[in-house]
């Protein structure tokens, strides 16, 4: 099963924490990071990677290549 790095943002979008998700799929992980963030009010946001690359949310230079408005 794949592993997923989940980063918990503050407002300033600085990292504040970071928790390991196993999960067969990104959408499950992205479930579960969701109802972690619902509990940890000091949080504002995540980002989900695996390795180098960030799967959650999509990274800006690919909403303007598929024309979805920042």
């Amino acid at each position: 099963m794949p592993t997923y790095r989940c980063y918990f943002l503050d407002r300033e979008d600085h990292i504040g924490a970071a928790a390991d998700i196993e999960a067969a799929a990104l959408s499950e992980t992205v479930t579960k990071a969701l109802g972690m963030l619902k509990i940890c009010p000091q949080f504002d946001d995540i980002e989900i990677w695996q390795g180098t690359h960030r799967l959650y949310p999509e990274p800006a230079a690919d909403k303007v290549a598929s024309g979805e408005r920042l």
